[in-house]
């Protein structure tokens, strides 16, 4: 309405513009007329005023004085006449104060009452004037109200252009039009960019970056809204799927191929789940995947882990691994705990880890125990202790230099009750949870010990892993001195790795496994060495006979000179000490070869050799 008051403006001053026009117009025409009928008045007050009481000198005096400028004259309205009435006495008191003397006694002294007549034509001229303003002031006020409707239809017209939806095919306000059409068309662009920008956060929040499956936050939200008891009846499946072979990849192949894993296995449960549209797949930890597929039965679950485990277990044959993942499942129905259903998930995937590579175990009862997932491995772990079922793998160390003896590292499988392999690093982990962890590094040591007995001949040295919970535990150490106390030549053979992560944590505990190992004529190794500049400082601390370097620096050494340039650095460093430098990870010929040239000592990997049985399984 800003061009309402604009145009209501514009009309009020041209309004008035003419009023004061017309006035001063009126003004001039009438003091013209005054002026000329003032002179006949001046003449007829100068031969009409009666002087009774003074005498001719007075009468010229005053006439003289007595101008019709100088006189105030009090005008009334009296039909079409112009009357005054001019009482001269008490201004020529004022005036004159010389005459007060001689007029003192006379009150009418003067009087003289005279008409002011208009004529004809002004009359008319008045007639006109009157007319022609109230005529504009009409037609100001007609103005207005036809602009106030003019503007208040366009209005209407614009706001209906603008709510109906369908097109007319004749636009009142075509330019207007328009650009309201081009300015919907931009803030509808607007609108789509906001949106596709709330869709990337939205990915970037809920999407693995690696497999592009939805993540932990989504499947958490996606089963809790599966489980609400204010909704119908629903059920489904539920499928974990754990990829128990991704540290042992990371560890000897490196984290680039850790990665290709986890894909391989999201493309095959990608896959096997086309065939079920309302099935949704998660990534909701490092190697744990999850499938949740409404409405389907037990019998086709079953159907559907057989097609996996078969996608598995052709893996496994491409890529000689020793498993490629388990799978556990159970039934989800709606008013139960997220946690309930998660609990069962967990204790079948535990009982699929038992039964053998890339198994698979279904759990539709809650267990009865608080967790029977633990309770399974438990059994299973004091089983491994009790019987001592495990056998001993080696990878051996391929010496470049002559000064350096030959070396392999020895690695632990278990054997479940059906003479079928388990997963180590579960086992580990499960062994960690329920504090088995010591107990089974004892009986590994023991059985390396038991081995080097036949098999070790003096020239060669045994790599030994070391857990975490072993090397600050105590009671560990003092055991494992005595151990090696009794077995001089056997301690005298033996390289005891640990991860640097792992002496990083408590460096006291560390350096005293260290001492100790050394005082029993043992040789001490830093694996996965070469995370950062850190490594230096522990490595100065601890003084080791070997660092391995990690795979994961030795995957990119021949394509970035920064790792070249930190791997001879740490070379050098190692030599001063009197350090012996093995690359861990090693798969191509160009790696082996740049390797040699920085002048490591030795080299470990798939391109070397393969871990191979040391020994049969010990009773």
């Amino acid at each position: 309405m800003t061009d309402y008051f604009r145009c209501n403006l514009f009309i009020t001053f041209s309004f008035l513009c003419m009023l004061i026009s017309a006035l001063s117009f009126s003004y001039h025409s009438l003091n013209s007329s005054l002026a000329v009928q003032g002179n006949v008045v001046n003449d007829a007050l100068s031969q009409k005023i009666r002087l009774e009481a003074i005498t001719d000198d007075n009468t010229q005096l005053l006439t003289e004085h007595l101008a019709l400028n100088l006189l105030f004259i009090q005008t009334e309205s009296r039909s079409s006449s112009w009357e005054a009435n001019i009482s001269y006495p008490s201004l020529i008191l004022l005036t004159f104060p010389q005459l007060a003397t001689k007029f003192s006694g006379s009150t009418d002294l003067f009087s003289y009452t005279f008409k002011l007549r208009f004529n004809d034509q002004d009359h008319a001229l008045i007639k006109l004037l009157s007319t022609f303003v109230i005529s504009l002031f009409i037609a100001y006020l007609l103005c207005l109200l036809s602009v106030k409707r003019l503007l208040m239809h366009v209005e209407r017209n614009i706001l209906s252009e603008i709510s109906n939806t369908a097109k007319p095919t004749r636009h009142s306000f075509p330019a207007i039009t328009r650009l309201l059409t081009q300015h919907e068309a931009e803030h509808h662009k607007e609108l789509q960019d906001q949106h596709d920008k709330i869709e990337t956060l939205s990915k970037q929040i809920n999407m693995d970056n690696l497999t592009g499956l939805y993540n932990r936050f989504y499947f958490r939200g996606e089963l809790v809204d599966l489980l609400a008891e204010n909704k119908q009846s629903q059920s489904a499946i539920m499928v974990l799927v754990r990829a128990t072979a991704l540290g042992h990849i990371n560890k000897h192949r490196g984290f680039q191929r850790g990665d290709n894993y986890l894909k391989d296995i999201s493309n095959m449960l990608k896959q096997c789940t086309k065939r079920y549209p309302d099935s949704q797949l998660y990534r909701v930890s490092g190697p744990d995947f999850a499938i949740i597929i409404p409405n389907m039965t037990a019998a086709v679950a079953h159907k559907f882990a057989r097609e996996i485990k078969a996608k598995f277990d052709e893996y496994q044959s491409l890529h000689e691994l020793e498993n490629v993942a388990y799978i556990g499942i159970t039934t989800v129905h709606s008013g139960q705990q997220p946690e309930q259903v998660l609990a069962r998930a967990d204790t079948a995937l535990a009982k699929a880890q038992l039964e053998g590579p890339n198994y698979w175990a279904f759990q539709q009862q809650d267990a009865q125990q608080e967790n029977q997932g633990q309770s399974y491995w438990k059994d299973v772990i004091e089983g491994i202790i009790n019987k001592r079922s495990l056998m001993l793998l080696s990878q051996a160390v391929q010496p470049i230099h002559r000064n350096m003896k030959n070396y392999q590292e020895i690695y632990t499988r278990f054997i479940g009750s059906n003479n079928a392999v388990l997963p180590t690093h579960t086992l580990f982990a499960m062994a960690q949870r329920l504090d088995y962890t010591v107990k089974l590094d004892q009986i590994i040591i023991e059985n390396i010990v038991s081995n080097s007995r036949t098999q070790m001949d003096g020239t060669s040295r045994w790599g030994v892993n070391l857990t975490s919970h072993s090397v600050q535990s105590s009671a560990f150490i003092v055991w494992l001195e005595r151990l090696l106390l009794r077995e001089p030549n056997t301690a005298a053979n033996l390289v005891f790795e640990i991860d640097e992560v792992v002496l990083e944590r408590n460096i006291v505990s560390s350096k005293r496994a260290i001492d100790m190992l050394r005082r029993v004529g043992s040789r001490s190794a830093i694996s996965k060495f070469g995370h950062g500049i850190s490594s230096f400082k522990l490595f100065k601390e601890l003084k080791p006979d070997y660092i391995k370097i990690d795979s994961g620096l030795i995957q990119s050494i021949t394509d970035d000179n920064a790792s070249q340039q930190f791997l001879r650095m740490i070379v050098d460093v190692a030599h001063r000490m009197s350090c012996q430098v093995i690359a861990e990870g090693v798969e191509e010929l160009a790696q082996k070869q740049l390797l040699e040239s920085m002048h490591v000592d030795g080299v470990q990997g798939y391109l070397i050799a393969r871990p191979a049985p040391l020994s049969k399984i010990a009773c």
